[in-house]
């Protein structure tokens, strides 16, 4: 195994467990790995770290995912402060209250 596998085989470990920190320091240790390969690289390896790549690439995208549904969920909870929204017999939401009406004791 080599360096440029140990390198892809961190990365894929760091998307898994959401360590952002540790995806950042890998980019410029592989690229050095990927400038140091040269000429003559065996077919089977490049083969190797493309599938590695692909996977990598995968896992990264579902991290995306998951970041921008969270996001979601966050703007969702904060604008749930400001206006009480329900569901329609369709399923679209609809305000209870207007924004900036609130419900009061009489």
């Amino acid at each position: 195994m080599t360096n440029l596998d140990q390198l892809l085989d961190e990365m894929a470990l760091c998307a898994r467990r959401a360590d952002f920190v540790g995806l950042g320091s890998l980019a410029p240790r592989i690229e050095a790995a990927l400038g140091a390969l040269g000429q003559g690289v065996d077919p089977n390896a490049l083969y190797r770290w493309q599938g590695k790549a692909k996977e990598n690439a995968q896992l990264l995208d579902a991290a995306g995912r998951g970041l921008r549904a969270a996001r979601r969920r966050l703007d969702e909870s904060r604008a749930a402060r400001k206006t009480l929204q329900t569901y329609d017999k369709k399923g679209r939401k609809s305000d209870v209250l207007p924004d900036g009406l609130t419900a009061g004791r009489f």
